[in-house]
């Protein structure tokens, strides 16, 4: 398995830091209404854009990859209007949804950033990297190569992020290897046993978590009317029109 990138290690915990701190001030505020929430949401969610953009970049410079963006990112196109927050408040009823809720939100907006900072690169690509330990449901899907336009399946909770790469790039994981290495969650007794005895790891995982949860990465497909970087994805025909429309829809500047 390649070593992991300092990068994306950085990555991961600065991320999770803004989404855990979006949380706690948001709990501060909540009292005061929506437009309180949102403020504390948005500002995260620039934070979080932000991060992604540098992030990608620094990933492929550690690789020694040499790419130059085609555009920059418009950081506030990847924040959540004050109605859809609004809405999204109402619906939870318990002090934990809202905190998910928070966290949730902010956490997209990384991935849609670092999923656009990517599309804007030509050439590049990216790889499914876990934070193990991990569950066996995403260990099957570790190292995993994705077009640009490629979301993956997660589950409620999943800590997956992406790694920008080339497709001659050797950075990866093998899910084999995290399952030798104790950093799999999930397995039973009877799972690790048949894996021991030389059965197919995906097989192992698939037969009893058929339906187990996960789910097309970017649900939201249009949000406040607006189509999601994931839902430009899945309409757009080439590399070319998605660039097209991400800049129509604010995503990337001119």
């Amino acid at each position: 398995m390649a070593t992991t990138l300092r990068s994306a290690r950085r990555n991961y915990r600065l991320s999770a830091l803004i989404a855990r701190r979006a949380v706690r001030e948001a709990r501060k505020v909540r009292g005061k209404g929506s437009t309180a929430v949102a403020g504390v949401v948005v500002a995260h969610q620039i934070a979080q854009a932000q991060t992604s953009q540098t992030a990608v970049a620094e990933m492929l410079a550690e690789q020694e990859i040499d790419s130059i963006a085609d555009a920059l990112l418009n950081l506030s196109s990847f924040t959540t209007d004050l109605p859809s927050i609004d809405r999204m408040i109402q619906a939870v009823d318990t002090d934990f949804e809202f905190d998910r809720m928070v966290e949730s939100i902010v956490q997209d907006a990384a991935r849609a950033a670092e999923s656009v900072a990517v599309a804007v690169r030509p050439d590049i690509y990216h790889v499914r990297y876990v934070n193990p330990p991990c569950c066996a449901r995403c260990a099957i899907l570790a190292g995993r190569v994705y077009r640009w336009s490629s979301g993956f399946q997660r589950h409620p909770g999943c800590d997956c992020s992406l790694v920008p790469t080339t497709v001659a790039s050797s950075y990866a994981q093998s899910p084999d290897q995290l399952v030798a290495d104790g950093l799999v969650r999930g397995l039973s007794k009877a799972d690790m046993k048949a894996l021991a005895d030389g059965a197919d790891l995906n097989r192992v995982v698939n037969i009893r978590s058929r339906k187990a949860g996960l789910l097309d990465a970017g649900q939201a497909l249009t949000r406040g009317g607006r189509p999601t970087p994931a839902g430009i994805y899945r309409v757009a025909s080439d590399r070319e029109q998605a660039l097209a429309l991400l800049q129509q829809y604010g995503y990337i500047l001119p």
